[in-house]
């Protein structure tokens, strides 16, 4: 049985002229998911969705279309692929302006055994090595956090293990030994100095940093949420200059998702624009770097020997499910593991909002080590 009625597709088709590709989004009121069609105006690319309760609605998804089209993306060899996040609290030790979690301080950590069968069943779906990413709110404050390290390890010894965190707790390099004893990689959000605007905090996640360096533990990535797009400027120099190696850094600005702070809508082509103005203004070599999942939300590019993914986000009102149709999955909220944006989106309705989710993602879109390569038809789908 399709998953969308034939009627429902058939009104879809009558709301634009020359559509260029099918996908699927989200209605933005009761968060199904919903069939949807791209199309150009004026080098400009939008999406018109239709929810048979909530009707149909176009948004604009990328600025420049020749700068969409121009994006040449692999999912081979992506490691993303053998990926799976799952939360191990609501806890946080801070409060940023952008965040899809929304902490709760108050609510109890899920018990370690409760976390090893979640991982018990993923591991049944997932390549005999794959990696299981804690994350949270601030994965490092679940109270038995060390004990879920162990148990992973003492379950099935080829699953890795990435950590996700802010970085305060590596402060102490007590706690960089426990990361560094499970082989972990450690993933850290670390944002521009005036993001959270405590020069403390900044000081604990820095030396967080130097402490995850000298010890010799991996370091997957150091993200930056940007307030604003000038910010750009600052966390390019201190990429450059500050002497930290991770695998790669990540930018992005801002998205609707959870906690915001109301910014203008942004979208790939304007991160990527600034970023080459600032290269080009400075005299850095940079370059775009293809063999990368590059879409509609983020691009790898080489600035100097780093690689940088650029990033930016969709929100409820116009997620495009065929730009999410591989890795990283996670396993936030009911009814399948899925990619990490649909997953949000998602949990923003379920556990943010309180609303009850009324379907299931479509196969296609599941997770699976092996993501499909056939062009999607919404009256097949299933």
């Amino acid at each position: 049985m399709s998953y969308f009625s034939q009627a429902h597709i058939d009104h879809l088709y009558t709301q634009v002229n020359n559509p260029l590709e099918e996908t699927v989004s989200i209605c933005h009121e009761c968060y199904k998911h919903v069939p949807a069609l791209k199309y150009e105006i004026d080098n400009k690319l939008y999406l018109v969705k239709h929810c048979e309760e909530h009707g149909t609605h176009k948004y604009l998804i990328e600025n420049d279309y020749k700068f969409y089209k121009s994006l040449k993306c692999s999912y081979d060899n992506m490691h993303f692929n053998d990926y799976v996040m799952i939360e191990v609290s609501d806890k946080c030790n801070i409060e940023c302006p952008h965040c899809y979690h929304i902490p709760n301080n108050k609510i109890k950590d899920p018990t370690v055994d409760n976390l090893i069968r979640q991982i018990r069943a993923l591991d049944r779906k997932m390549p005999d090595t794959w990696t299981v990413c804690l994350a949270g709110a601030e994965s490092t404050l679940h109270k038995n956090f060390e004990q879920l390290l162990h148990e992973i390890k003492n379950y099935n010894s080829k699953i890795n293990i990435d950590i996700m965190t802010n970085g305060i707790q590596f402060n102490n390099e007590k706690f960089v030994k426990k990361a560094k004893k499970a082989q972990a990689g450690v993933l850290v959000g670390l944002n521009h100095p005036s993001y959270i605007n405590n020069s403390t905090v900044r000081k604990k996640q820095e030396h967080g940093l130097d402490n995850l360096h000298k010890h010799k533990v991996s370091v997957g990535y150091i993200s930056y949420t940007m307030s604003t797009i000038e910010e750009m400027e600052d966390i390019l120099k201190e990429i450059t200059t500050r002497g930290w190696n991770p695998g790669q850094f990540r930018i992005r600005y801002g998205s609707d998702i959870g906690r915001n702070i109301g910014q203008d809508r942004l979208y790939l082509s304007d991160v990527y624009n600034m970023f080459k103005d600032w290269c080009e203004k400075n005299n850095v070599p940079f370059r775009l770097l293809e063999g990368y999942d590059n879409n509609l939300y983020h691009i790898m590019v080489k600035l100097g020997t780093h690689k940088i993914r650029l990033i930016q986000w969709c929100d409820e009102y116009d997620i495009d499910m065929e730009n999410l149709i591989s890795g990283p999955w996670s396993n936030f909220v009911p009814g399948g593991v899925t990619n990490f944006l649909n997953q949000i989106i998602r949990r923003n309705a379920w556990k943010n909002k309180g609303m009850r989710l009324l379907d299931i993602p479509p196969k296609r879109y599941l997770a699976d080590p092996n993501p499909t390569k056939n062009k999607l038809d919404l009256r097949t789908l299933e």
